[in-house]
């Protein structure tokens, strides 16, 4: 009796296809934002190989992980001044994820700037006239100097001598001179705002204040 052995043949299933490359990060744009005190940075999401399905966010400071600092956008502090801060963002599909570094963006101060006015006024609630220096600051937003201190110096052979101090309000500040009149000849005054942990120093041009000798009230 003759035996007859049939074979199985086994055909691919369609359905059955090879599965999807892994998830990659193909380019990724700039940082938005302006990196100073205050502001706030926002992470670019990236472009990808194919469409993520999530996104998680750690900022970097000089490299390391700001404790905290888990979301596409950053409130940056004055204690990132001088220092180095870059979004690292992780995209996943489900199966897959991948991450890119955003390039890092130096931190620096708020810059400022001081105008200066020298001119005697009546303080108020007074008739008599006083020397004052009056001064100006312009600063970046989103900051503000108010409570900060201006110092009016006189300045004569390249070195400063204080004559006084004020505290600024609305930016602006008002330093009283110490003189009943003006010296004679030319004087040179200069205010300089020392700046804190989030601005920067500034000082304002010379003003030159003049009195002839004859101009003894001047």
């Amino acid at each position: 009796m003759l035996a007859l052995t049939t074979g199985l043949l086994t055909h691919a299933n369609p359905a059955q296809a090879a599965p999807p490359p892994p998830l990659q990060a193909v380019s990724h744009g700039p940082t938005q934002g302006t990196p100073v005190p205050g502001s706030v940075l926002t992470a670019d999401l990236g472009t990808w190989s194919s469409t993520p399905t999530s996104y998680t966010f750690e900022w970097l400071r000089d490299g390391v992980p700001i404790p905290g600092a888990t979301g596409q956008k950053y409130d940056v502090q004055s204690v990132d001044v001088a220092h180095q801060v870059a979004p690292r963002v992780t995209a996943s599909d489900g199966p897959t994820q991948d991450s890119f570094t955003g390039e890092p963006l130096a931190v620096r101060k708020i810059g400022s700037s001081v105008t200066l006015d020298v001119r005697r006024v009546h303080p108020p609630g007074k008739n008599k006239l006083v020397w004052t220096a009056i001064t100006f600051m312009s600063i970046e937003r989103p900051w503000t100097t108010d409570g900060g201190t201006v110092t009016a110096y006189k300045q004569k052979d390249g070195e400063l001598k204080e004559l006084g101090r004020a505290t600024l309000l609305r930016e602006a500040a008002f330093v009283r001179l110490p003189w009943k009149r003006a010296p004679l000849g030319k004087t040179r005054i200069v205010v300089c705002y020392a700046g804190n942990d989030a601005v920067a120093e500034s000082c304002s041009p010379v003003d030159v204040v003049r009195r002839p000798e004859n101009q003894p009230g001047a």
